[in-house]
């Protein structure tokens, strides 16, 4: 990637962050017009796009970084919380599931899909999943030993 690239993309991040959802859409963009395979940029578009509730638009920008970056659990994830969003459970599911066997120690996964299972009824993977991003968020916090502060 260019440095040119690296630094836009970095720009529209911040504008995300600051909830300007258009203009990072616009940043993203540029990006991608750039560096055509960049799924990060793809991700993080599909992001500003379900912020502003265009999740058709989001959901058919992080299918394109999937099919960059098949592997990529956080780019599954991001499926699910469309879908979940969309109200398409089952869906949701399906994505979260993928990105736990991609990435079984991704704690946000299980979280998201212990709701999608306690709205389809399943109460029983419900507690299971919530425990389980519960322990895992817990061994990281434990294992990262670190503390940062702020001022």
């Amino acid at each position: 990637m260019t440095l040119e690239a690296d630094e836009l993309f970095t720009e529209g991040q911040f504008k995300l962050m600051d909830e300007l959802y258009d203009e990072s859409i616009e940043i993203f963009t540029r990006v991608m017009e750039m560096e055509p395979g960049f799924a990060r940029a793809l991700q993080a578009r599909a992001i500003a796009y379900l912020k502003k509730g265009e999740n058709d638009l989001a959901l058919k920008d992080i299918e394109a970084a999937i099919e960059i970056e098949p592997e990529n659990h956080r780019f599954h994830y991001h499926k699910g919380a469309i879908h979940f969003k969309n109200g398409e459970i089952d869906e949701a599911v399906e994505a979260f599931s993928r990105a736990i066997d991609i990435a079984p120690e991704y704690a946000p996964a299980y979280f998201l899909r212990s709701e999608a299972f306690d709205k389809l009824g399943e109460e029983d993977a419900a507690i299971a999943d919530f425990n389980k991003a519960d322990m895992l968020r817990k061994e990281q916090a434990a294992t990262s030993k670190v503390v940062d502060f702020w001022r």
